[in-house]
């Protein structure tokens, strides 16, 4: 091996030097969350605006805020929770909107039928289709049911 061919010190410190980056961490991380944070709000905008500002199983008005009463604020529901698809976060064709009531009773098991839910909903996994939804009492027998 002939000596011209070793690496000359200018060689080795250029290849120790980092390579240059775009923006430190920090800042990367910053503009993903406001993108991210932008990109959930477009998707709740969507759905209030699709929902006409009512909830889908009753047809009430909601309001987006300014009162604590759980019947009347409004929430967007996953229905394929964000958690098992990541890919429809944002997709509009996954969300409806609900009461902060319906939705979390969506979440509750009868007492005495824990298989059923006091409240929920079937129907296309498109959720701009009509859905049915269901009301349960705590043994788990239907009480009330809209399509919507």
């Amino acid at each position: 091996m002939s000596l011209s061919r070793l690496p000359t010190l200018g060689d080795v410190q250029q290849r120790r030097r980092a390579p240059a980056k775009g923006l430190p961490h920090m800042l990367e991380k910053k503009a993903a969350k406001k993108s991210k944070d932008e990109l959930a709000k477009a998707f709740r905008d969507a759905v209030w605006k699709r929902d006409g500002y009512r909830s889908r199983a009753t047809g009430k008005p909601l309001k987006r805020s300014g009162t604590t009463d759980w019947s009347e604020l409004g929430e967007v529901d996953h229905s394929v929770q964000r958690s098992l698809a990541p890919e429809r976060i944002y997709d509009v064709g996954n969300g409806l909107l609900l009461s902060k009531e319906e939705n979390r009773l969506r979440k509750v098991p009868c007492p005495r039928a824990p298989e059923h839910r006091l409240f929920d909903y079937t129907g296309p996994d498109d959720r701009r289709q009509p859905q049915t939804f269901t009301w349960r009492n705590e043994d788990g027998r239907v009480t009330k049911q809209r399509i919507g």
